[in-house]
C-alpha cells in the first residue's frame, strides 16, 4: 500500500483528489491531508508517506520553496497544477511526474501503479542488499595476518598435528596454525561436518557418498574417508 500525503491550499481540490485516490481501492492510503504547506513541513517526518500530492501555486509557500526543505527526501513527488507551464519546472524538481487539475482518474491510476512497481523494486533491492551485508564471513588470527574466509568457498578442512590445512574452491590450500577441533567450532553455525577425526567437510560440498567403501566424493573430485564412529550422524546430516 502506498502512503500518500496531499499538500493544497484549495479545500475543493483536496476533497477531490481524496475520493479519486480512495477509488483505486487498497492500492492508496492517504495517511495526512494538508490546507497549509507550513503546517505539512512540521508533520512530514512523521507521517512518513511514500509519496505526496503537492499544489504548486500557495499563498504561504508554494511548491518549489516547498521541497527546498527537502534535499534528500526518501518521498516521491507528484506535482498537481491547473498551470501546465509548470510542467518544466516541476520535472527540473525531479519530480516523479505532475498531473494537470482536474485530475484524469486513468492518469492517477496509471502513474500510482508506477510509483508501486518502484516501491516494489527499491524494497527488493534493500532486502537483497541487506543479505549480502548480513553474510558472515570467518576470522582467522594467524601470527601475521588475520585471515577471512567466506564459508561458502570452504570445502573442506584437513588437520596436520597442531596445524590445519584450508582447502577452497580456487583451489587453493592455506596452512592455518589452529587445530581442526577449533576449525570445528568456528564452522559449527554452517553447514560442516566432522566426518573423521583428520576432516571437516562442507556439507553443500559433498557430490556422493559411496556406502561400499565409507567415502564421500567432494566437488574438486577428491574422495575422503568417513569414520565408523561418524557415519550414522553422516548421512543423516545429508537428509
Amino acid at each position: 500500500m502506498i502512503r500518500v500525503v496531499i499538500i493544497d491550499d484549495e479545500p475543493k481540490a483536496i476533497i477531490s483528489l481524496e475520493w479519486e485516490l480512495k477509488q483505486l481501492g487498497e492500492l492508496v492510503e492517504v495517511v495526512g491531508k494538508f490546507g497549509e504547506a507550513e503546517q505539512a513541513l512540521q508533520e512530514l517526518e512523521t507521517l512518513r508517506p511514500d509519496c505526496i500530492f503537492l499544489d504548486i501555486e500557495m499563498p504561504d509557500l508554494d511548491g518549489f520553496k516547498f521541497l527546498g526543505h527537502f534535499p534528500n527526501r526518501s518521498f516521491e513527488v507528484i506535482f498537481v497544477t491547473a498551470h501546465a507551464e509548470h510542467a518544466i519546472q516541476a520535472i527540473r524538481e525531479s519530480a516523479f511526474d505532475y498531473l494537470l487539475k482536474p485530475v484524469d482518474q486513468a492518469d492517477l491510476e496509471s502513474l500510482l501503479k508506477r510509483i508501486h512497481t518502484k516501491l516494489n523494486n527499491k524494497s527488493i533491492n534493500s532486502a537483497s542488499n541487506n543479505t549480502a551485508l548480513e553474510k558472515e564471513k570467518i576470522v582467522i588470527n594467524m601470527d601475521d595476518q588475520l585471515l577471512v574466509l567466506d564459508p561458502d568457498e570452504v570445502i573442506y578442512c584437513e588437520s596436520e598435528g597442531s596445524y590445519s590445512y584450508i582447502h577452497t574452491l580456487n583451489g587453493g590450500k592455506v596452512l592455518v596454525s589452529k587445530r581442526l577441533k577449533l576449525l570445528d567450532n568456528l564452522f559449527s553455525k554452517y553447514k560442516f561436518y566432522r566426518i573423521h577425526h583428520s576432516f571437516l567437510i562442507n556439507l553443500g560440498m559433498v557430490k556422493a557418498y559411496e556406502k561400499s567403501t565409507g567415502k564421500v566424493k567432494l566437488i574438486d573430485g577428491i574422495s575422503l574417508p568417513v569414520s565408523r564412529l561418524k557415519k550414522a550422524g553422516f548421512t543423516e546430516s545429508l537428509k
